[in-house]
C-alpha cells in the first residue's frame, strides 16, 4: 500500500509541472502582448530580447525595458453522473500571478548589439476549496520558472541580422494534495511536495530581415531539461481521526522523504511576417510550433528506496500557435494595438485533471503605446478563452487518475510596461 500510494503521489505532483506547462507564457511586453505576441518581424523595443533576439539589431541606443503582468486565472468544475458531487459546481478560488520582463540592451558598435533579459515562460497555478472532492488528486498547484538570457545579435547587412542566446533556468514547483488511505475510505492528513530544479541550459537561434515597410523573423528556441534533486515530499497526519489506530498506522506509511526526476520544457520554432500597409498602419502574422512531445515519460527515482522507482507515460503532443497583430499610430508619439490568437493545447485528455485543466484556446487583446522617444509607456488586456473540456468521452472516463469531470476556464491579463533609452 505505501509504495503504491508514494508513486501515485510524485506522479501526479510531476504532472502538474506539465500540466502547468500547458499555460506556457508569452506575454513580456505589454505592446508586443496587445499586439497579440505577433512581433517577431517587426522589432521595436527591448522586449525584442524575448521573442526574436537577433531583432535588437534595429533597436537603436541602450535601452531598459521593464514589463508586469497581472494574470487572474478562472476555473470551474462540474461532476458527472453517477457521482454524488453529479452536477455540483466547483469554483477554483481566486488568484493573481505577476510574471515579470526585465531587458536590457547594449549596442556594442553600428553591427554588433548585445543584451540580457529575465523572464518567467512556464508558470501558473491553481487552488481548490478545502470541500472540493477532487482534493485528492489537487488541493494547491503552483510552478514558477526563471529564465536568464544573454543574447547577441550581428547585423550582417543593413537589413539582415542573425542572432545568438542562452537560457540559463531554475524552476520550481509546489503540489499539496488531501491524502485518502485504506481502499479510499479514510481521509486521514495533507501532503505536500516541493522542489527546485538544478540550473538548466538552453539556447536559441534566430534572423530578422528588415526593411521600411516589410519584415521577416524566425527563432528556434531549444528545450532546457530540469532536473530536479531531492525533492521534498513531506506528509501531515490529521489529529482528529476518529477510527482508533489509522492515525498510528497512516504515520507509518506515509514518511518523509526525498524524491528526484527531470522535466523538459519545450522548445519551439517560431515565424512571422510584418507589413506597413500605410505610414501608420501595419499588421504581422506569426506560427509559433511548441514541440511539448519531449513530454512523453517521467523516470521517478526514490533514492531512499530504490523499489519504488517508476516510469509514467505522459504522451503530451507538439502544438501550435497562430498570432495576428496590429499596430495604428495616431501621431508620433501614440499608437492603438490589438491582437487576436488560436492555441492549441498539447495536452490529452487523459492528463485534463484539477492540477491544472487545459484546452484550445483564443484570446483576444487591446492596448496603447506612448513613446516619446526617449521614455516609453505602455499597457494592454487580454481576454484568453480556455472553453470547456470534458473528460468523458461516449460516457467512459478517459481521466488517467479515475478522476473525471467537465472543466471551464478563462483568464483576464492586464501588461504594463515602461521603457527608457539611456543614450
Amino acid at each position: 500500500m505505501r509504495n503504491k500510494f508514494l508513486v501515485l503521489f510524485v506522479m501526479l505532483a510531476m504532472v502538474s509541472v506539465a500540466a502547468a506547462a500547458g499555460f506556457q507564457l508569452y506575454e513580456f511586453g505589454a505592446r508586443s502582448s496587445a499586439m497579440g505576441g505577433a512581433v517577431i518581424a517587426n522589432p521595436y523595443d527591448a522586449s525584442t530580447l524575448f521573442y526574436n533576439p537577433s531583432g535588437i539589431a534595429f533597436v537603436p541606443g541602450m535601452r531598459f525595458y521593464a514589463n508586469l503582468d497581472l494574470i487572474f486565472p478562472k476555473a470551474l468544475y462540474v461532476g458527472p453522473e453517477p457521482l454524488p458531487w453529479a452536477g455540483e459546481v466547483y469554483n477554483a478560488e481566486s488568484q493573481v500571478f505577476t510574471p515579470i520582463g526585465l531587458y536590457f540592451t547594449f549596442p556594442v558598435n553600428d553591427r554588433l548589439t548585445t543584451g540580457i533579459s529575465v523572464t518567467n515562460p512556464f508558470g501558473l497555478g491553481l487552488k481548490w476549496s478545502d470541500d472540493f472532492p477532487g482534493r485528492f488528486v489537487a488541493r494547491n498547484t503552483d510552478l514558477k520558472s526563471f529564465y536568464i538570457s544573454p543574447v547577441a545579435a550581428y547585423k550582417l547587412t543593413d537589413n539582415f541580422s542573425l542572432g545568438f542566446g542562452l537560457d540559463l533556468v531554475i524552476a520550481q514547483v509546489l503540489l499539496e494534495r488531501n491524502v485518502l488511505l485504506f481502499d479510499n475510505r479514510y481521509e486521514v492528513g495533507t501532503s505536500k511536495l516541493t522542489g527546485t530544479s538544478q540550473l538548466g541550459i538552453g539556447f536559441t537561434v534566430s534572423a530578422t530581415y528588415k526593411t521600411d515597410r516589410f519584415g521577416f523573423g524566425a527563432m528556434y528556441r531549444h528545450s532546457v531539461k530540469n532536473e530536479f534533486k531531492n525533492g521534498k515530499a513531506e506528509f501531515t497526519i490529521f489529529d482528529d481521526l476518529s477510527v482508533p489506530n489509522v492515525a498510528a498506522i497512516a504515520s507509518a506509511i506515509l514518511k518523509d522523504q526525498n524524491v528526484n526526476t527531470a522535466i523538459t520544457f519545450p522548445g519551439s520554432f517560431n515565424v512571422g511576417v510584418y507589413y506597413k500597409l500605410m505610414d501608420n498602419l501595419g499588421v504581422e502574422l506569426d506560427y509559433n510550433y511548441v514541440m511539448w512531445s519531449v513530454f512523453d515519460k517521467l523516470d521517478i527515482e526514490f533514492p531512499d528506496d530504490p523499489r519504488l522507482n517508476q516510469t509514467v507515460n505522459e504522451n503530451y503532443q507538439n502544438s501550435y500557435t497562430v498570432r495576428f497583430g496590429a499596430h495604428y499610430d495616431l501621431n508620433e508619439n501614440f499608437s492603438l494595438l490589438g491582437g487576436f490568437i488560436l492555441d492549441k493545447t498539447p495536452q490529452p485528455i487523459e492528463s485534463v485533471s484539477p492540477l491544472l485543466p487545459d484546452n484550445d484556446r483564443t484570446n483576444y487583446s487591446v492596448g496603447f503605446s506612448y513613446n516619446t522617444g526617449k521614455m516609453q509607456f505602455d499597457a494592454g488586456y487580454m481576454f484568453v478563452n480556455i472553453g470547456e473540456r470534458s473528460t468523458i468521452e461516449n460516457g467512459v472516463g478517459m481521466n488517467d487518475v479515475g478522476f473525471d469531470g467537465t472543466y471551464s476556464s478563462n483568464a483576464n491579463l492586464v501588461f504594463i510596461s515602461f521603457g527608457y533609452t539611456i543614450k
